[in-house]
C-alpha cells in the first residue's frame, strides 16, 4: 500500500488543460453519436411496430374480404326457394270433333269440349251441366275482347310458339294467359282449382290454333 502511495506522489500533475474548443468538439461528437444510436433504436422499434400493425391489418383485411365475398351456398332454403310446380292434371291428346273457333291437339285429362262457337271455347269435366258461358271450374279459350286494349297486360313473361305472352295469377288461383298468335290476341283462362302448372298452360296454348272463323267478342 505504501509503495502505491509513493508512486502516486511521484506522478506529474502539472499537465496542461485541454482548450475549450477541444472539449466542445468532443461533446458535439458524443451527442451526435448518442443521437445516431437513439435513432437507430427508434427505427428498429418502429419497424417492429409497423410489422405488427401490418400483421394485425392483414387479419382485419382478410376478415373483411371474407365478409364481402359471397358465403358458400348451402342451396336454397324453404323461405326463399321457388318450389317446382307438379301439376295434378296431365295434358292428353284430344281425339274429339274439332270445335269451330279453335283447333285442339291437347286438353287437360278428364276435360272435354262443353261448348264452342266462333267466340268462346269451353272445356269442362263430363257431366258438368252448367251453361258453357258459366266459366267456373272450366278452361276457357277465346280472343281478347274488341273493347279491351290489345295488349298482354301484367304478369309473367312467357313464350308461346315463339310469340310473346304473359301469364297472370299464381297456382291455386284463376290464371289468365294472353299471347299473340299471328294477328290474334288469344286469352286462355284456367279456373282456380284446376291443377295445371304454368308450363302446362303454355303447352296447352301451343296445342291450340285459332282458325279463320274465330271472332273477338264485344264487352
Amino acid at each position: 500500500m505504501n509503495d502505491l502511495l509513493d508512486r502516486l506522489a511521484r506522478l506529474d500533475a502539472t499537465g496542461t488543460t485541454p482548450p475549450d474548443s477541444v472539449v466542445s468538439g468532443d461533446l458535439t461528437r458524443a451527442h451526435a453519436a448518442l443521437g445516431r444510436r437513439r435513432r437507430t433504436r427508434a427505427a428498429v422499434a418502429g419497424a417492429g411496430l409497423t410489422l405488427g400493425v401490418g400483421a394485425a391489418l392483414g387479419v382485419v383485411v382478410a376478415v373483411n374480404a371474407g365478409d364481402d365475398a359471397a358465403p358458400p351456398s348451402a342451396g336454397p332454403t324453404s323461405s326463399d326457394s321457388v318450389p317446382e310446380q307438379r301439376g295434378g292434371v296431365a295434358l292428353v291428346a284430344y281425339t274429339g270433333a274439332q270445335p269451330e273457333g279453335f283447333l285442339l291437339s291437347k286438353v287437360p285429362e278428364g276435360y272435354d269440349v262443353q261448348g264452342s262457337d266462333a267466340f268462346v271455347l269451353t272445356l269442362a269435366k263430363p257431366g258438368d251441366d252448367t251453361h258453357p258461358l258459366n266459366f267456373e271450374g272450366k278452361v276457357v279459350i277465346m280472343l281478347e275482347s274488341q273493347d279491351a286494349a290489345q295488349q298482354l297486360g301484367d304478369g309473367r313473361d312467357v313464350t308461346v310458339g315463339g310469340e310473346p305472352g304473359r301469364l297472370q295469377g299464381a297456382p291455386g288461383e284463376t290464371r289468365a294467359l294472353r299471347y299473340f298468335q299471328g294477328e290474334h290476341l288469344v286469352l286462355i283462362q284456367v279456373w282456380e282449382g284446376i291443377d295445371l302448372t304454368d308450363d302446362q298452360i303454355v303447352e296447352l296454348a301451343e296445342a291450340t290454333t285459332a282458325t279463320g272463323d274465330v271472332q273477338a267478342g264485344v264487352g
